[in-house]
């Protein structure tokens, strides 16, 4: 696009010099035919005046010597001048028009997570109608013995009987005995971690959208606004300067010159010395810890996008006053000085239809 405008650049520049070239070269043509008719026409005019002149102002004095004046015409013979004319070609050139789009602010995003849902398949499967039902029936049986045997149990009489007595039993203690408590401490488990360690800030910076070709848009401005443009004013800044003032005889003055006195100010001994001894803190500073995570799941985070409201602001029209009699007074000044050009030009021109010499020039 850049090389197809300077070619129709070079073009236009090109087509004004050659205007301007055959203008200047009709008007030279012009003006030597309109040089040569007034020549020739002062000449023949010349020559006739010459002799009536000057045979009223001398019929009593001698005759006038005869002279003979030779008149060369020169005519130039046309010549063929090749004109070239350049035909302008409309050349589409294509502007794209911005389009703009409704997108409702703040817009809805919809986001597909997908997840697994467990199907139910029912398979078919054949049973035969009607099926036997087993059914287990519990009941008692009875199994008869033929001879029963007794069995005799020795037992002695009188049998012993057992019997725990407690009885105390001294147990050597130390004294002071050692006493076990579990105190409960904080272990340190070392984590890797890069340092200096990454930290996210986010910074917000301004997005400059590129537009290819900007179409310009004319705006109307109907209301006068007063724009302020500062103006430099000269400040006069005053700067103080050292002005010594001479005195011839100057009169001595006492000044009071302080003399250091030495105070005695009682101080309890011994006083009490406050020593600060800077104590170490540790101060916790946070840093990201990656956890690694086995399945890790989107989680949807809101974005608050800013709305825009268009805000009119009332403004107060002003009221145009026109002045009529101004108006009509210049308008006949300037038909009165068009009146007097036309006059002017009809008295200064058409000297090409007048044809004294009896020969046209046309070609």
């Amino acid at each position: 696009m850049k090389l197809l405008r300077i070619a129709l650049l070079l073009a236009l520049v090109l087509l004004a010099r050659a205007e301007e070239e055959d203008k200047k070269e009709e008007a030279s043509v012009e003006k030597e035919t309109v040089a040569e008719d007034t020549k020739s026409k002062r000449g023949i005019y010349d020559f006739g005046d010459y002799h009536g002149h000057h045979e009223e102002h001398h019929e009593h004095h001698h005759y006038p010597v005869h002279e003979e004046k030779t008149l060369t015409i020169v005519k130039k013979v046309p010549v063929p001048v090749p004109i070239t004319k350049h035909v302008h070609v409309p050349v589409e050139k294509h502007i794209p028009v911005p389009y703009k789009v409704k997108v409702p602010k703040p817009y809805p995003v919809v986001k597909h997570v997908p997840y697994t849902v467990k199907e139910v398949v029912k398979v078919p499967v054949h049973i035969p109608a009607p099926y036997p039902v087993e059914k287990k029936v519990h009941y008692p049986v009875h199994v008869p013995v033929d001879h029963p045997v007794p069995v005799k149990v020795y037992v002695p009489q009188p049998y012993p009987v057992e019997k725990k007595v407690h009885y105390p039993v001294k147990v050597p203690v130390p004294a002071p005995y050692p006493v076990e408590k579990k105190v409960h401490y904080p272990v340190k488990v070392h984590v890797h971690v890069d340092k200096p360690y990454p930290v996210e800030k986010v910074v917000k910076y301004p997005v400059h959208v590129h537009v290819d070709r900007p179409v310009p848009v004319k705006v109307p401005k109907p209301v006068p606004y007063h724009v302020e443009k500062p103006v430099p004013v000269p400040v006069i800044k005053k700067i103080p300067v050292p002005v010594h003032v001479k005195v011839e005889r100057p009169v001595p003055v006492h000044v009071d010159k302080p003399v250091p006195y030495h105070v005695k100010v009682p101080v309890p001994a011994p006083y009490p010395v406050v020593k600060e001894i800077p104590i170490p803190v540790e101060k916790h500073v946070p840093y990201p810890v990656k956890v690694p995570v086995e399945h890790p799941r989107p989680v949807h985070i809101e974005k608050h996008v800013p709305e825009y409201h268009e805000k009119h602001i009332p403004y107060k029209v002003p009221e145009f006053h026109h002045v009529h009699h101004k108006i009509e007074h210049e308008h006949h000044e300037h038909e009165h000085e068009h009146h007097h050009e036309e006059e002017h030009h009809d008295f200064g021109g058409h000297e090409e239809h007048h044809d004294f010499g009896g020969d046209s020039h046309e070609y």
